[in-house]
């Protein structure tokens, strides 16, 4: 199981993005992972819902002083297997041409953050069998590995 700072880092390399974005293609890329391999997180740290949609708190900390500018990649690699990779590849190639807004909608209209967000109350975790649960019905992957 990869680190969510790790994948952070290969979203940040993989296009263009600011912390808002991030935060909904990290929940996307571990929405994608639960379902094409039955359940099994891409990574362990909690995804909260937030008034701006799905949080992942340590990685929003990491990058929060960058405001709203693009997030400068890292140099050191990154340490994700192919799996975890196919995983973050597919979601990027489905949201990642959506702008943050745009993602923050999409979220909003969805059970997993829908379900458990209350405003004032920004740490309701959004559990991965609610994520599970509702992608394996709402996104079209297929395991072809």
């Amino acid at each position: 199981m990869a680190l969510a700072g790790e994948v952070a880092k290969y979203i940040i390399k993989s296009l263009p993005v600011d912390n808002l974005k991030l935060q909904k293609l990290l929940y996307y890329s571990q929405a994608t992972h639960l379902v094409l391999h039955d359940k099994e997180p891409l990574f362990s740290e909690a995804i909260e819902a937030w008034d701006y949609g799905p949080v992942v708190p340590p990685v929003y900390r990491e990058y929060k002083s960058y405001g709203f500018d693009t997030l400068p990649p890292a140099d050191e690699p990154v340490d994700l297997s192919l799996k975890e990779i196919r995983a973050v590849d597919m979601t990027l190639s489905c949201f990642g041409e959506l702008s943050g807004p745009a993602l923050i909608n999409q979220t909003h209209f969805e059970d997993p953050w829908k379900n458990v967000y209350r405003p004032g109350r920004p740490s309701a975790v959004i559990t991965l069998d609610s994520m599970y649960n509702f992608f394996r019905e709402n996104l079209d992957f297929t395991d072809e590995a």
